[in-house]
């Protein structure tokens, strides 16, 4: 368990996330994630120079790919700094933020940002060399429509093991419709009294959609309204599948960022010192082959096992969904009760840009925390190859 690990109350952003070629679709990443935090240092009074490293959680590479983390970090205002870019797909916030957590606790810096973003909208595409092929015709990768569908170790989509997690613990139809209008709604709730909750971590980006035309990007992008009606009529994805395409996320673009350090330099960061945001503990886990969902549920486990609590000791749960058989089975398996459980929004409904999705998650888990007045929280989710992760923070 971490000891000195913390997290400026109000010391993180998101950007909103829009759906698969929406307005974002033709910015770069690591610019729009620079601007982004400038705009956060910007409104929170915060200078870059403060910060002794960055953490960059990005998986989907952009132009200039090669040097992204100087360049980000010089971007945004701190030409003297640098660091890792983390990539592990799905969980790539959640094992930044650690690794943020195990520099802090060592000694090895004292103030550190993590940034994360990805553009799943307009991948590269790869030629790959093939001298072995006819006149030696390179072979040819989709990143986000080849390279994300077919697990080389699993042998299918990660649709595949949603479907294989579902006929494994008898998941109906009508169980998966249910959760994923539930999940709409509670989404709803983040827009009530003029999105009051989005407000509170979301900050607007302007960004430019032509050579004539600048728009002002306020809120999420592509969320399609849900009704029983309505989800009761979608076909399933395939034949033999109790999933819709209702039940499973969307492609999506964004970033979030995150300041990690110590409990004195989080009380003078922080907008109001009076509130402690503290990481507890870490957890990684892989399933068995194919079967991706099941993933959070040992590496929730390990994470509440090593802060040396249990699931009934929890005020809020949020957890990446890419498919809604995730949030059925983590709740049957760790007796998790719905109503701390993704509340006011979740991957499966917002989208998932990859990198920045569970950062989000662990912004909008503090959020709700401090709304319930503190306690324990923790953010899992799935990622590519069968893995998961988890973290357990503390607001007090």
């Amino acid at each position: 368990m971490y000891q000195n690990v913390y997290i400026p109350y109000k010391g993180y952003w998101c950007s909103p996330f829009c759906r698969w070629q929406g307005s974002f679709q033709n910015q770069n990443a690591t610019e729009l994630a620079a601007a982004a935090a400038r705009r956060f240092f910007e409104l929170r009074g915060i200078t870059p120079d403060i910060f002794d490293g960055i953490i960059y959680g990005a998986t989907i590479p952009q132009p200039q790919w090669f040097f992204d983390v100087p360049y980000l970090a010089t971007l945004m205002g701190n030409p003297r700094i640098s660091g890792p870019r983390i990539s592990q797909a799905c969980a790539t916030s959640t094992v930044a933020l650690n690794f943020a957590a195990s520099a802090i606790e060592s000694g090895s810096n004292t103030n550190l940002l993590v940034v994360t973003a990805d553009r799943t909208s307009n991948g590269p595409n790869l030629l790959w060399p093939n001298p072995q092929g006819l006149g030696g015709k390179p072979h040819y990768e989709s990143w986000m429509v080849d390279g994300f569908n077919l697990d080389p170790v699993a042998e299918t989509s990660p649709l595949g093991t949603a479907n294989n997690v579902a006929r494994k613990y008898g998941i109906t139809r009508e169980e998966s419709d249910a959760l994923v209008l539930n999940r709409y709604h509670k989404y709803l709730d983040a827009l009530a009294e003029d999105r009051k909750f989005q407000k509170g971590y979301m900050i607007p980006l302007e960004v430019r959609v032509s050579r004539k035309e600048t728009i002002v990007v306020e809120q999420d992008e592509g969320i399609i309204p849900c009704t029983p009606e309505g989800l009761a009529a979608l076909k399933p994805v395939a034949p033999d599948s109790i999933l819709t395409y209702a039940a499973q996320t969307h492609p999506a673009d964004g970033n979030a960022g995150m300041i990690v350090t110590t409990k004195e330099r989080a009380a003078e960061l922080s907008a109001d010192p009076s509130v402690t945001i503290r990481i507890l503990s870490y957890g990684f886990a892989r399933a068995e082959k194919a079967y991706m969902p099941e993933a959070p549920v040992p590496a929730a486990r390990r994470a509440l096992e090593r802060a040396g609590i249990r699931v009934s000791d929890l005020a809020a749960v949020k957890a990446h969904n890419p498919f809604s058989v995730n949030d059925i089975i983590l709740m049957r398996e760790l007796g998790i009760d719905d109503k701390i459980f993704n509340n006011y929004g979740c991957s499966l409904i917002w989208g998932h840009p990859q990198g920045p999705t569970t950062m989000r998650l662990a912004i909008e888990l503090i959020e709700e925390l401090v709304l319930k007045g503190g306690g324990y929280g923790l953010v899992t989710g799935c990622a590519a190859g069968d893995s998961g992760a988890a973290l357990v923070i503390r607001v007090g």
